[in-house]
């Protein structure tokens, strides 16, 4: 994902690279007795500057992991401490970040990274055999064979096919993608308008918008002028702000906007206002229609970040429950065994289990089980990337900057469209 599935500001002492956060009510039912000392888990990314959008989903689900976590009596025993580490968003700062943190904290897996940071940080987690949640869209990892990098969300590969899918479905045939040019959207572009041309549509023209500008006046004529039945989109929430006053000034937002998880998010509905949200957006999201997660996911996060959730942030929040359900697995903390129960765990076939109580409970009594998370179906393929349906979802119009779902799009559809691309 450009991840994809990004954030709002919190409270929280971000400007430091590193901040340990022991997540409320850690003691909770199931308690440790005190006995086992805590551990340590990280929430890795752009928590700060022009990429915090990215980064802020992650540590939102994160925290509500953690919490769920914590309540159900940490890990194994163990108490969950959730380290904070700000990437900035840039590799230069990324570096020393997650080094300072591994030498100081010894944490036993990490739960973000996007594309930003990706490159300059896997060889770091790579020789420290940690596992990392990676919360990215890049589809250069499509066939990853790094045994410590898992894909939490799906590659933007399968987004930009959902995005297109929908577009198309709902009888667009001409579309302009207007796109954030940050680095972590990107590979997104080319897909779309792979897909959207292989079911027949026409991308008349790709738009790129520098992320956190005063003004996007002359890209917003340049998109409105060229007359497209809908915009193909996915921006900031300061970006879409912005963006849309002057979509509405230029054709009082006549033309339809469908976008990704990130404008499914909360923060940019609250950005750009719920009710121009609910009245000219769509959004595509990865679908928890056939699991159970997402009730326990939403009251978690409302719990611990105050507000629904932020678009991507159930990636993370899965990678946190399926990896701690690992270690239960292997009965070990050492990611060089629990690595190897990830997909024991996560894949069929098994008794589905969402939530985590359920899971341990299920692990200690035998079973085989096959977790379904917030944000789907965690079915990992051999190249550690998971995959599934897609919902489509639109605003509520309510201030909180809820959603609801109004179609799924099926996983068979979106291999269909695959095909007609060539099957990349």
């Amino acid at each position: 994902m450009s991840l994809g599935s990004h954030r709002k500001r919190l409270t929280l002492p971000l400007a430091l690279s590193t901040a340990a956060l022991l997540v409320a009510s850690c003691g909770g039912s199931g308690g440790t007795g005190g006995s086992k000392s805590a551990i340590h888990i990280d929430a890795t990314g752009s928590f700060t500057g022009v990429h915090i959008a990215s980064g802020l989903p992650i540590l939102e689900g994160d925290k509500a992991g953690a919490y769920i976590l914590n309540q159900a009596g940490g890990i194994l025993g163990h108490k969950v401490i959730l380290d904070t580490v700000d990437t900035v968003g840039d590799v230069a700062d990324a570096v020393p970040a997650t080094n300072r943190e591994f030498s100081v904290n010894h944490p036993v897996y990490i739960v973000g990274f996007t594309t930003d940071e990706i490159h300059g940080v896997q060889s770091l987690f790579d020789a420290n055999h940690l596992v990392d949640g990676w919360n990215g869209g890049d589809v250069g990892y499509d066939h990853n064979t790094d045994k410590w990098l898992w894909r939490c969300n799906a590659s933007d590969s399968q987004l930009g096919v959902a995005v297109a899918q929908e577009a198309y479905d709902k009888g667009y045939r001409k579309a302009v993608i207007f796109m954030s040019a940050a680095a972590s959207t990107q590979t997104l572009t080319p897909i779309i308008q792979k897909a959207f041309e292989a079911l027949g549509g026409t991308v008349l023209k790709v738009i790129n918008v520098v992320p956190g500008q005063s003004s996007y006046s002359t890209e917003v004529q340049q998109a409105v002028a060229l007359h497209p039945d809908v915009f193909l989109t996915q921006m900031e929430p300061s970006t879409g702000s912005v963006a849309m006053a002057e979509f509405k000034q230029a054709d009082n937002l006549s033309i339809p906007f469908i976008g990704t998880d990130l404008t499914g998010g909360s923060d940019f509905i609250k950005a750009i206002g719920p009710t121009v949200a609910q009245a000219h957006f769509l959004s595509v999201e990865g679908s928890n229609a056939l699991t159970a997660g997402g009730a326990q996911f939403v009251s978690a996060y409302k719990k611990v970040n105050g507000h629904a959730p932020l678009g991507g942030s159930a990636f993370a929040y899965d990678c946190m429950i399926d990896f701690a359900l690992a270690m239960t697995k292997a009965n070990s903390l050492d990611d060089n065994v629990w690595v190897n129960d990830i997909t024991k765990v996560s894949n069929p076939p098994g008794v589905a289990v969402s939530d985590y109580v359920t899971g341990v409970s299920d692990i200690k009594a035998g079973k085989k089980i096959n977790y379904e998370g917030a944000s789907g179906p965690m079915d990992f393929n051999q190249y550690h990337n998971v995959s599934g349906a897609w919902d489509i979802v639109q605003a509520t119009g309510d201030a909180a900057g809820d959603v609801q779902t109004v179609h799924t799009i099926s996983a068979t559809e979106i291999q269909a469209t695959v095909n007609k691309m060539g099957g990349s």
